[in-house]
């Protein structure tokens, strides 16, 4: 074996062996520790119960016979004369008016996206990365259930595709599509019927268009007679149905009540305090005040009374629903409970792991419960940071522990600002274009 021979196969062995003890030191100090990477989280105290909604009602009917058209959602202010409902023979016509009115609205859709102030001036990238937005914005909105937002996005996201598809020149034009859509509208409404009968506010509010019977029964000047038993009745019994000759009802303003059955034991109810108010059947949260706590004969049995001034479309229907309302939320970098140390001076902290040496950090606790504490977050260097690497078992080991760490701030170059102001420049125009197309559909 020549000489150069030896040498290749000494060179490789050296190597081999250099990987191999590097390795092993590597995973003997990596297996020394358990770490936990510190993450920003909330925590909250939270209760629920079952809510029975408290509104000034007034019940509107009619003696006209037929089948009812609604022209405005739900929760929508009405002004006092103003059509609640229009009454027709039969649910044909109905259906006839509810095409003309969605082909009317798909032309409109088209017109938006040709629009030439529109498909001028935008980029294909630019489009591209806002219907990749408005796609998970959608997605977002089927997991939550948000069907009466979806209806909207939807718009956008269609108006955003045809605007798409002239840019790439894949579409010159929607004329032909516009064409056949108004040919159809004109055939419907060959068949088109006015209503029967018109039915109008005699008072302005925001109207509802189903009654449940307990429009009478409940007001805010009757919770103070209230009882727990006439709080369950309600909640077994409540169910959207029509009495005869009603149309709907308005309310006569936005403002309503809650009243539930809670256990005062479960948290510290503070009447005036402001909550947080999450709906089972809507992705919708409003804040509130607690206005009242009254007692019952039973002392695991209170009855809460919120407040609020903000009305939706899901806010109306229905009278009672299950509820979570929020009395306190947290949001602090989140630390086991069982990393918690103390150093010298009796500093409450953690142990982090910088790469193979060890620091010491300080906490600050704003909550705590048996698993973990959140520590207030801070830009303090002696406090534990979001990704600080927690060590959670280990034996700290005196050679690898260090007293102070800094924290080396990487300073933005001098012409960021500049080249941030270029890039909102570059699509200002874009976007004022397409914020008008969009909001125009």
């Amino acid at each position: 074996m020549n000489t150069i021979t030896v040498r290749i196969l000494v060179f490789f062995l050296s190597l081999f062996i250099l990987i191999t003890v590097f390795s092993q030191i590597s995973m003997q100090f990596q297996d020394d520790y358990v770490t936990e990477t510190a993450v920003i989280y909330s925590s909250a105290e939270k209760v629920s119960f079952q809510g029975v909604y408290v509104r000034n009602e007034t019940v509107v009917k009619s003696s006209a016979k037929g089948v009812l058209s609604y022209p405005c959602a739900d929760g929508s202010r009405i002004a006092n004369g103003s059509v609640v409902a229009y009454v027709y023979n039969n649910e044909e016509d109905i259906l006839v008016n509810q095409q003309i009115e969605k082909l009317t609205e798909e032309v409109q859709l088209l017109e938006s996206a040709q629009n030439p102030g529109t498909t001028a001036v935008v980029r294909p990238e630019f489009i591209a990365t806002l219907i990749d937005e408005q796609y998970k914005t959608i997605a977002f909105l089927i997991a939550e259930n948000d069907l009466d937002t979806l209806a909207e996005e939807r718009k956008k996201l269609q108006t955003l595709m045809d605007i798409y598809q002239i840019v790439i020149n894949a579409e010159t034009n929607f004329d032909s599509a516009i064409d056949s859509l108004n040919s159809e509208i004109a055939e419907l409404k060959k068949r088109q019927k006015e209503p029967s009968n018109i039915i109008t506010a005699d008072s302005t509010g925001y109207f509802i268009s189903y009654t449940d019977g307990f429009e009478n029964r409940l007001s805010p000047d009757s919770i103070s007679s209230i009882t727990v038993d006439d709080i369950k009745d309600i909640i077994s019994s409540s169910r959207k149905r029509k009495s005869d000759n009603s149309v709907g009802k308005m309310v006569d303003g936005y403002e309503w009540k809650m009243v539930g059955i809670v256990d005062p034991v479960e948290a510290n109810f503070k009447t005036g305090s402001s909550v947080t108010v999450k709906f089972a059947s809507t992705p919708d949260t409003v804040t509130a005040s607690i206005e009242d706590i009254i007692e019952s004969d039973n002392p695991n049995e209170s009855i809460i009374v919120l407040s609020c001034d903000e009305l939706t479309y899901n806010l109306v229907q229905r009278r009672a629903e299950r509820v979570e309302i929020i009395l306190n939320d947290y949001k602090g970098i989140k630390v086991p409970r069982d990393a918690i140390r103390f150093n010298k001076e009796n500093e409450k902290g953690v142990y982090i792991l910088l790469g193979q040496r060890i620091s010491f950090k300080k906490i600050d606790p704003i909550y705590e419960c048996d698993e973990y504490i959140l520590s207030q977050i801070t830009s303090d260097s002696e406090y534990v940071s979001v990704y600080d690497d927690i060590i959670t078992e280990g034996e700290i080991s005196a050679d690898l522990y260090v007293e102070e760490t800094t924290t080396n701030s990487d300073e933005l170059p001098e012409d960021t600002d500049n080249k941030v102001e270029e890039n909102t420049e570059q699509t200002e125009e874009e976007t004022s274009a397409l914020s008008e197309a969009i909001g125009s559909s």
